[in-house]
């Protein structure tokens, strides 16, 4: 008898995960469709080569890698220049998607906010903290797309 309610209740705890694990990663900002409908928007600082926004078209290693997801995923991208300080403070209250501008792993600002997978070992992406869809898109995209990735 108790053989039987364990397997029941193994069935009942495998139907639930089942269940609950179908719309992973929770998005409770909806990132991935807000930016699907309205664009990426992406806080950048000046930091020479990732970002530079010193010409009128902003440039740099991380401006074109951005690019070039919204590219592939189909998004259209806007760019707010700022400092560090405000672009963090606009990421935590979910009025932009990113920040980009050389930012490494051990960033002073992961107490504010979420940091990507570097993209080249060292260097990642800042995003708002918890759980977001379009982080993992972005991950998946630098999985399969940036070169350090594929040695």
């Amino acid at each position: 008898m108790k053989n039987k309610a364990a397997g029941l209740t193994s069935l009942l705890i495998s139907i639930l995960l089942l269940f609950t694990s179908c719309n992973l990663p929770k998005d409770p900002k909806s990132s991935w469709e807000n930016a699907k409908k309205e664009g990426l928007r992406v806080g950048v600082i000046d930091n020479p080569p990732f970002t530079n926004t010193t010409s009128e078209s902003f440039s740099g290693t991380e401006m074109e890698i951005i690019n070039n997801f919204a590219a592939s995923k189909n998004l259209e991208v806007s760019y707010l220049k700022g400092n560090e300080s405000y672009l963090i403070e606009k990421l935590e209250k979910f009025e932009i998607d990113l920040v980009i501008g050389g930012f490494t792993k051990k960033t002073v600002w992961s107490k504010k906010a979420g940091v990507s997978k570097p993209y080249d070992k060292k260097h990642v992406f800042l995003v708002p903290k918890g759980e977001n869809k379009l982080l993992v898109k972005l991950e998946e995209y630098i999985h399969q797309n940036l070169e350090y990735e594929k040695s």
